[in-house]
């Protein structure tokens, strides 16, 4: 990465945070300045394809203005840029810098409008398909996509289900009904929608293209303990293993959960998933299983730090030009600078890159920094 790329970023690093800091002394009423800042630098320690370090970052701004009660509207554009370090030097699926691995350009992030109350919240527009399942709170506590919101076999088996910030037409909604949450929403889905070429900005409204849809209950266990269940389907066209052209694809999620506390305070929390795209003529990795713990304010003196273990494996479809497992261990650190800015750094350990007939394991050591208002 050269330096001449990075300072832009320190200085827009250290401008949100001055913003932040003013804005949190003002009135909150009227328009909300938004911001957020990802980046993760990650090398090679051993193993892998080649020796490489490489950087990737998503950083989006925009603004948030009030319509009256509950209601909001949301514009955001984002910035992606980086190098591939799975692609350039250690051949796994998933990657080991976030959901955002690769690609040079800005997107059309969001163009929402809001509903939000504590019961409820409602948004519909251009939405990121990336940020509304699964409901998991935990899995943001990683830097590996396997493990966030964006990853696991969902994105894999579903190229219209954006990994990047790329906005479609789509609504989406949660509501409380007494103990149990119900989610669910739909989403225009031609992953051709979200090239780097449209930058998210292909407005037409073509459902017969594809329309991805889902839903979700989550209800309280004993203990702190949530359980959920989800279902997604997908009306777009998918490439088959063996070269033929077919519509459709869907799979099943389930979860239990005991998630962190609202404010920081010493708290063990952690989830455990397991993913499934039955369809193997057409998805890559139908069976998947991720696990993550957090323990926050570990060192009783920084409540809001946090440490972070996590686990995942992927099987690929016997009718894949990929076989076997693809596993991934990864632990990382979250250090709480501020209430705008965390540093993250993290190891991780790739096992099977690929599966069989990949390359050799990987160490890679990096460090992920989030800004944000």
């Amino acid at each position: 990465m050269r330096p001449s790329r990075t300072l832009p970023l320190v200085v827009l690093a250290t401008a949100a945070l001055l913003i932040g800091a003013t804005a949190a002394q003002a009135e909150d009423a009227g328009p909300k300045l938004l911001f957020s800042y990802v980046g993760a630098f990650n090398g090679l320690a051993a193993g892998g394809q080649s020796k490489a370090a490489t950087y990737v970052h998503a950083v989006a701004a925009g603004v948030q203005a009030p319509l009256g009660g509950p209601w909001s509207v949301t514009l955001q554009g984002a910035w992606t840029a980086g190098s591939n370090l799975s692609a350039r030097a250690i051949g796994d699926v998933a990657g080991v810098q976030g959901p955002f691995n690769s690609g040079d350009g800005l997107w059309l992030y969001e163009l929402k409008a809001t509903y939000a109350t504590d019961a409820a919240t409602v948004q519909l527009g251009r939405v990121s398909t990336g940020d509304a399942l699964p409901g998991v709170a935990g899995m943001n506590q990683f830097v590996n996509s396997a493990y966030s919101s964006n990853g696991g076999a969902i994105t894999v088996n579903d190229p219209g289900r954006a990994t990047t910030p790329a906005s479609t037409w789509g609504a989406w909604g949660r509501i409380e009904a007494g103990p149990v949450e119900l989610r669910g929403g739909a989403f225009l889905s031609d992953p051709n929608r979200t090239t780097l070429r449209k930058h998210g900005a292909d407005f037409s409204f073509r459902p017969s293209d594809g329309v991805l849809s889902f839903g979700e209950v989550v209800a309280p266990l004993s203990a702190g303990l949530k359980i959920g269940a989800g279902a997604y389907g997908d009306t777009a066209r998918f490439q088959t293993f063996d070269g033929r052209a077919v519509r459709g694809n869907g799979g099943w999620y389930v979860w239990l959960e005991r998630p962190a506390p609202d404010k920081p305070a010493p708290a063990l929390s952690g989830f455990a998933m397991v993913q499934s795209a039955p369809r193997d003529d057409r998805s890559l990795q139908p069976l998947f299983l991720i696990v993550g713990l957090t323990w926050q304010g570990i060192d009783p003196g920084r409540p809001a730090d946090a440490l972070s273990v996590g686990f995942t494996s992927g099987q690929f479809s016997k009718a894949s030009p990929l076989q076997g497992r693809e596993t991934t261990l990864e632990a990382n650190y979250r250090v709480t600078l501020s209430d705008h800015l965390t540093v993250r750094p993290d190891v991780q350990y790739v096992i099977s890159p690929g599966g069989r007939g990949g390359g050799p394991n990987a160490l890679v050591l990096g460090v992920q920094i989030e800004a944000s208002l």
